[in-house]
């Protein structure tokens, strides 16, 4: 079944790790009709912008998907991320497992949607997806953390982690 995507003026998309832009100043519609892996500009996450754990992961799994040919150095790359994560998340470990079966079932844009519960995770926000699509779930907020303190604390804690593995394989 084809994929209709509306791409406004000026606005990119990923195909297949190509970008492809509307340079024109008039909206269109591309429709492809097999299977690519396709992401929208809003949803791309640069390497600057990967600037927390979790956006990290983010992009790990997001360059997975878009580059087949490297698939496997940033599926790794992700792995790691997710381990030193939950290491210093503990809650985060349903949501880490559930983003590694969906790898392994080879659903990479899947996994790459549910990574944003970590994101969210990370920033102090519900992780819950919506009871339906076009519905929004709203939960009362926890009190607001230092987001600096937090991701200091955690960074600190998978610096001293880090110390601890090589020391063990330095033995």
């Amino acid at each position: 079944m084809p994929l209709s995507i509306p791409l406004p003026a000026g606005a990119k998309i990923i195909i297949n790790g190509a970008v492809i832009e509307n340079s024109g100043s008039a909206n269109i519609s591309l429709t492809v009709h097999n299977k690519a892996n396709i992401l929208r500009d809003k949803d791309v996450l640069t390497q600057p912008e990967a600037n927390t754990p979790a956006k990290e992961i983010y992009h790990a799994i997001q360059n997975a998907y878009l580059f087949d040919a490297n698939r496997g150095e940033w599926e790794t790359i992700g792995d790691a991320l997710m381990d030193r994560f939950v290491i210093a998340w503990p809650v985060s470990a349903p949501i880490v497992a559930h983003l590694r079966e969906l790898i392994a079932d080879d659903k990479l844009y899947n996994a790459l949607r549910a990574s944003r519960r970590l994101i969210a995770l990370e920033a102090g926000e519900s992780t819950e997806p919506p009871a339906h699509p076009g519905e929004s779930y709203i939960e009362p907020k926890p009190p607001r953390i230092d987001r600096h303190k937090e991701i200091g604390r955690i960074k600190g804690k998978i610096a001293e982690l880090e110390r601890r593995i090589s020391a063990i394989d330095e033995n």
